[in-house]
């Protein structure tokens, strides 16, 4: 919660407010008028109002409002460049204007940064007078209360504005007439362009009437209030008001300030094309009867007094009775800017003519103590979610275990299994190592009895040896080697089973064995059970008579047929045939390979 101070030169306006979710939130409003002295008793009346307004509340932060011939704003305007170069060249600004001063405060702030329609940056330098700015200052921390931030009344009149309406068309001039002060801001598409103030404003009108009716301002000023009036009369007696003229005379001269400004903004802005679609009025001058709908008869645009209530809640001073303040919203408008102001975010559009201690205390409360509330913030968040985390983690455990305890028997039954498995390999492993080495014999065997069935008469086996395939042309070098690198294996397979068979090769991404698929890898369960292998090879040595029906030839061939058969991995291939020592017959061999 903060206070917007406004210190007119006829009037003090507070207005506290409150941030909340939906925007603001008034906690108090005040409005009193200020005495007519000079120097030390004009301070020390306004230190009594500003007690009266907040000083019970205990220490607030405030902002207050600048205005008058002790600030003066400045248009600059840099061409495209990068930020960092931006800021440099501001600070080149900045000082050339302030040059040997010691007496002025100066800040800046940028209203347009570079786009495709206006190239370059649009900037706003605001200089201050420090016997000024430290004066209000000093005023507000003498009635207890913590000066965050000193703006141009230009501002707060914008940020009303913002907060209580809708982004418009066109340009839309904010007009606030005060007392020996008027601010104006010119706004387009919702963002502030251009800002001004002068020493000028509702004592036009006092000025006027006293001249007229030869009155004191005082005086002027209460006939002003109770009998001015810019529209039609209610009688004729009242067209006939002898402070008619004078009225209108200051109505014209507050016109043509108006025009004045336009045209200033116009040459300042480099903008010729510049055209005011609306006016929006505010502060005391504009409750001068009859002023908006004359303003916009000589202007010829539309002109309207500016509500800085429409979005905020005022909830709470209306229980308490503020209904005369909440029927003249004109008055508020700038304390309540400077009020939203307190709480606004760094990349707001304002100015804050400080001095540097101020400034930094300004920065920390908008950056740095929100950038640590932040951090605090995440610190609590990070330490909530470890406490939540481990409490879950707590919590999966448990379930973890019971989920453990309840497929315990599961767990055994599959580690059996898996000793099974292993066991079965092994098993098979010597059970096929045990009967390989008397694969020949049992081939020899088995060809014995076929030849009894299919041996045909003209055809006698003369001898039957059994050996290693091609013992015959191998050395004794080649048939050690070879029983020592040919080797079976018994392996577990994903999806297969066991799987029993002799290596035909091997590497590091598959297992191929004779007669069956690549066996990749990855497939493999366990190890692999190894052990040599001993292919045997059975030759047949026998004579067939050249008579023989069908011819020798023929039979040979028959008797070679017969004896293979690949689903017990036994093949016989005729080796050679030649005539033999006796007269009519020959001589064959046939080898009978075991796999």
């Amino acid at each position: 919660m903060g206070y917007g101070i406004d210190l007119g030169s006829s009037a003090v306006k507070v207005v506290g407010l409150r941030r909340t979710l939906g925007g603001y939130k008034i906690t108090g409003a005040s409005r009193m008028r200020t005495p007519r002295l000079e120097g030390a008793e004009q301070e020390t009346a306004t230190l009594k109002i500003l007690h009266e307004a907040c000083g019970a509340n205990g220490q607030r932060a405030a902002v207050v409002g600048l205005s008058g011939r002790d600030i003066n704003l400045q248009i600059v305007q840099q061409p495209a460049m990068k930020p960092l170069n931006y800021r440099v060249m501001m600070g080149y600004e900045l000082d050339q204007r302030k040059g040997q001063a010691t007496d002025l405060y100066l800040d800046f702030c940028t209203l347009r940064e570079p786009d495709q329609f206006f190239p370059q940056y649009l900037a706003l330098i605001g200089i201050g007078k420090n016997t000024y700015v430290d004066g209000r200052i000093d005023l507000l921390s003498r009635t207890g209360l913590d000066v965050r931030d000193a703006v141009p009344n230009a501002f707060a009149l914008f940020s009303a504005y913002k907060n209580a309406y809708d982004a418009e068309g066109g340009t839309v001039l904010l007009l606030d007439v005060g007392s020996d002060n008027m601010d104006m801001a010119f706004v387009r598409g919702g963002k502030l362009i251009f800002a001004r103030n002068a020493s000028s404003g509702a004592r036009t009108f006092d000025s006027q009437v006293a001249g007229v009716l030869n009155l004191s301002m005082e005086e002027a000023e209460r006939v002003k209030v109770a009998r001015a009036n810019l529209g039609p009369g209610a009688s004729e007696a009242e067209d006939d008001d002898e402070i008619r003229g004078p009225i209108r005379s200051a109505a014209g001269q507050i016109s043509g300030f108006i025009t004045s400004s336009i045209n200033h903004a116009k040459l300042q802005l480099n903008d010729r094309e510049l055209a005011v679609d609306k006016i929006y009025l505010s502060g005391g001058g504009a409750r001068v009867r009859g002023l908006a709908a004359y303003l916009q008869g000589a202007l010829k645009m539309p002109v309207e007094l500016l509500d800085p209530f429409r979005k905020v809640d005022t909830s709470t001073v209306d229980r308490l009775g503020g209904e005369e303040w909440r029927d003249l919203p004109t008055d508020m408008a700038i304390a309540v800017g400077l009020g939203q102001l307190l709480s606004a975010g760094p990349g707001a559009s304002t100015l804050s003519i400080l001095p540097d201690r101020i400034k930094k205390r300004r920065n920390f409360f908008r950056g740095t103590l929100w950038l640590a509330l932040g951090g605090g913030v995440l610190a609590v968040c990070l330490l909530f979610l470890t406490v939540l985390g481990f409490i879950r983690k707590g919590s999966q455990t448990s379930a973890l275990e019971r989920f453990q305890a309840a497929t315990k028997d599961v767990k055994d039954r599959i580690e059996a299994m898996d000793v099974l498995e292993v066991e079965q390999r092994d098993l098979a492993a010597k059970v096929d190592s045990l009967l390989w080495p008397v694969m020949g014999g049992r081939g020899v065997l088995d060809v014995v009895a076929r030849l009894k069935k299919t041996l045909p008469q003209g055809v006698s086996l003369r001898e039957v040896r059994l050996a290693e395939p091609g013992a015959s042309k191998k050395s004794d070098r080649d048939r050690d080697r070879d029983s020592t690198d040919r080797a079976r294996v018994a392996v577990n397979v994903k999806g297969r089973g066991l799987v029993i068979g002799e290596v035909e090769s091997d590497d590091a991404s598959e297992l191929r064995l004779r007669g069956q698929q690549p066996i990749p890898r990855s497939d493999i369960s366990g190890d692999l059970v190894r052990w040599p292998s001993s292919v045997r090879e059975v030759t047949l040595v026998g004579e067939v008579d050249e008579n023989i029906r069908d011819g020798a030839r023929k039979a040979i061939g028959t008797i070679t047929d017969q004896l293979s058969d690949s689903s017990r991995g036994v093949k016989a291939t005729l080796k050679s045939q030649k005539p033999s020592d006796k007269p009519g017959w020959r001589v064959f061999e046939i080898v009978v390979s075991f796999e």
